[in-house]
């Protein structure tokens, strides 16, 4: 970039930068789950492989956390719930992979009560780690959210 501001997911973190990172506004739960050894239940990422280089958004969190350029490491973690009826329990979930329950739902114009469960967006969600770049199988969600939907007593082969 001509301007000496690097892209986003150009930079994969070094240890000593994983080692210095707070987790930012994610902090209490960032440090948990890598003490942990948590795993994104749906992606499969570790804590430490959901860090990556990316703009950092807001002036505050730009000075604390950014270069000069406004870039910087962050992570995005989430509690992912059911919009509904209580499908799944309440689950610490990537927030990319939220975000692919969202932009499934949005896709397919299903309903805003709908929640795909986290093994659910594990069948059609990939994300490289240190990336946001999310890779989403939507005709796979389509039959997921299809099977959720089959009336008891019916099955059919894909």
């Amino acid at each position: 970039m001509g301007n000496g501001k690097t892209a986003k997911y150009s930079r994969i973190p070094s240890e000593s930068e994983l080692e210095g990172f707070t987790g930012m506004h994610c902090a209490r739960i960032y440090k948990s789950a890598v003490a942990a050894g948590w795993c994104c239940p749906s992606c499969g990422r570790s804590a430490r492989e959901l860090v990556r280089w990316t703009e950092i958004r807001g002036r505050g969190w730009r000075e604390r956390f950014g270069d000069e350029h406004g870039m910087g490491f962050s992570i995005s973690m989430t509690h992912h719930h059911c919009h509904g009826v209580g499908r799944f329990p309440r689950t610490l979930i990537c927030g990319d992979c939220n975000s692919a329950d969202g932009a499934v739902k949005r896709k397919l114009r299903l309903p805003q009560a709908w929640s795909f469960s986290p093994a659910e967006i594990g069948r059609f969600v990939s994300v490289v780690p240190h990336s946001g770049a999310t890779v989403i199988d939507y005709e796979k969600a389509k039959r997921i959210f299809e099977e959720a939907h089959r009336p008891a007593g019916l099955f059919w082969q894909d």
